[in-house]
């Protein structure tokens, strides 16, 4: 990861950058006003900005957190509610979360773009239990459901149906619930 220039003064501050998709955006944006009102209640917390930046296909979020010295940084980072937020938040993330602190008045961080961010995948066993929860229970509804379309259709079209139904509610919708519902089963190694 690319280091951060220091300058100046001992303030501490931490860039976390993270990558959500737009339909988790709202949802992560209410997460992290949450930490501005959690950290305030530590002694030398200066300030949060949150910066978003909406690229129509995901979200991107980096939130900048300012604290007086490095004790005050250790002490926001282990408030118990402040665990919790970033727990909620990270479940959103679609690739890993970038972290950098650094020590010093000003701060100039590499551009997030310029750093290349492999998602570090579950197990192939994990994905496959995956796949086969978002697609069987999804398939078996559709087959029945659409059979009343589909008989009266050869054969291979009525499965060309239910494949084009199947695709496309596992790709919107099946799929990306799954993966943030078992997330933490997910990432735990």
């Amino acid at each position: 990861m690319d280091t951060a220039r220091v300058f100046g003064e001992l303030e501490t501050k931490t860039l976390v950058a993270l990558q959500v998709s737009r339909a988790d955006a709202e949802v992560c944006a209410e997460k992290l006003l949450e930490i501005d009102r959690c950290l305030k209640k530590v002694d030398g917390f200066r300030g949060v900005d949150v910066i978003r930046r909406d690229d129509g296909v995901q979200v991107d979020f980096y939130i900048l957190t300012r604290f007086r010295d490095p004790a005050a940084l250790r002490a926001g980072e282990t408030l118990s509610e402040m665990t919790s937020i970033l727990t909620e938040v990270e479940a959103f993330a679609l690739t890993n979360v970038s972290r950098q602190k650094a020590v010093g008045a000003t701060i100039w961080f590499a551009p997030i773009g310029t750093v290349s961010i492999k998602p570090i995948l579950p197990p192939l066993w994990k994905r496959w239990v995956t796949s086969l929860l978002a697609v069987y229970p999804a398939l078996v509804v559709l087959v029945y459901g659409l059979k009343p379309l589909t008989k009266s259709l050869p054969e291979t079209l009525g499965l060309f149906l239910v494949a084009a139904v199947l695709t496309g509610l596992t790709t919107a919708f099946i799929a990306p619930y799954l993966t943030r519902a078992l997330y933490p089963w997910l990432t735990r190694r």
